[in-house]
């Protein structure tokens, strides 16, 4: 279920929200917050894959990946959205 209320989201990230996407994010798991924060204003799935370059970029100095960004992406936006694994 995806939280709608803040009393949610804050249940939705104790009761294991935090630990479920921290696990989905693999190379990107340090910079969870970013990712809920995004999830959590109902960001499009464009976005959490834009903000996954920057951090491949800025965070990681790695070689840009759009795909694997992509991948990620749809995996934790599936997973937030009750959709996906």
């Amino acid at each position: 279920m995806r939280p709608r209320s803040a009393n949610e989201w804050r249940d939705f990230w104790r009761d294991g929200g935090e630990r479920e996407l921290h696990a989905r994010l693999d190379e990107f798991a340090p910079h969870s917050v970013r990712i809920a924060t995004l999830l959590g204003s109902n960001a499009p799935l464009r976005a959490i894959v834009a903000e996954l370059g920057r951090i491949r970029e800025h965070e990681l100095g790695a070689a840009e990946d759009p795909a694997r960004d992509e991948e990620v992406a749809a995996r934790v936006h599936g997973w937030f959205r009750g959709t996906g694994a």
